[in-house]
């Protein structure tokens, strides 16, 4: 890891709608929407005229591609990746701002997310 880059996942250019909500020092917030900028397995920059303060505390859902999914390196067994081909999966994360600028705000997860496949009619025509 150079000097420069902190970062442990790589970022990918990826323009997410996301919904989240926020505990800061002055309450929760409503359920809000977003689109990411980019996005990695550690975490994501969401796009915003009025970011959250640093610390707080947010929960963000978004729906990815099992392709998108791999691609971000999160990590799933080869039974799931075989049972959920070609599937959309839903994803739920929990984290803290760790950056808030003009423009926007960077999330880091924690290791609690959930990732849960979307049962559409086309993936239920073959059960």
């Amino acid at each position: 890891m150079s000097g420069k880059e902190r970062r442990m996942h790589e970022r990918f250019a990826m323009r997410i709608q996301a919904k989240m909500t926020a505990e800061t020092l002055s309450g929760k917030t409503p359920m809000m929407e977003f689109l990411t900028a980019n996005v990695s397995a550690g975490g994501a920059f969401i796009e915003t005229d009025h970011p959250l303060p640093l610390v707080s505390k947010v929960r963000l859902e978004f729906l990815l591609s099992l392709e998108d999914l791999q691609m971000l390196k999160f990590i799933l067994s080869l039974k799931t990746l075989k049972e959920w081909k070609g599937k959309r999966v839903w994803i739920s994360a929990t984290g803290i701002v760790t950056r808030s600028e003009p423009g926007g705000m960077g999330l880091m997860f924690d290791e609690n997310y959930q990732i849960i496949p979307m049962n559409t009619p086309e993936n239920n025509e073959n059960d």
